[in-house]
């Protein structure tokens, strides 16, 4: 149970992490 929560908060915060990123670069290639 444990091991399954930790993996859903790692796959969430790679997600946010993937978006920002990504959202960060469009920001970039805009200006």
């Amino acid at each position: 149970m444990i091991t399954l929560i930790s993996y859903f908060v790692l796959l969430l915060a790679a997600l946010t992490l993937t978006t920002f990123l990504f959202i960060t670069f469009n920001k970039i290639q805009l200006i």
